[in-house]
């Protein structure tokens, strides 16, 4: 998942948006990606409590599956 790459100690993702912009500091782009982890972090916990939601999408409308 992208959380690896968006949060220390690997974030890849945070080093290339420092090269990108290197005059903002390296602790404001880290503290920049906090929301999105815990907003990551919070998916997972849903789909951890509720594991249906992963295939709700997949069902169909009337919520019968179709066997043959």
């Amino acid at each position: 998942m992208e959380i690896g790459l968006i949060h220390p100690p690997v974030g890849l993702n945070i080093y290339i948006v420092k090269s990108i912009a290197p005059d903002v500091p390296l602790m404001k782009v880290i503290w920049g990606t906090v929301p999105y982890v815990l907003c990551m972090f919070l998916a997972i916990v849903l789909l951890c409590v509720f594991p249906e939601i992963a295939t709700l999408a997949a069902r169909p409308p009337d919520g019968k599956i179709k066997t043959q």
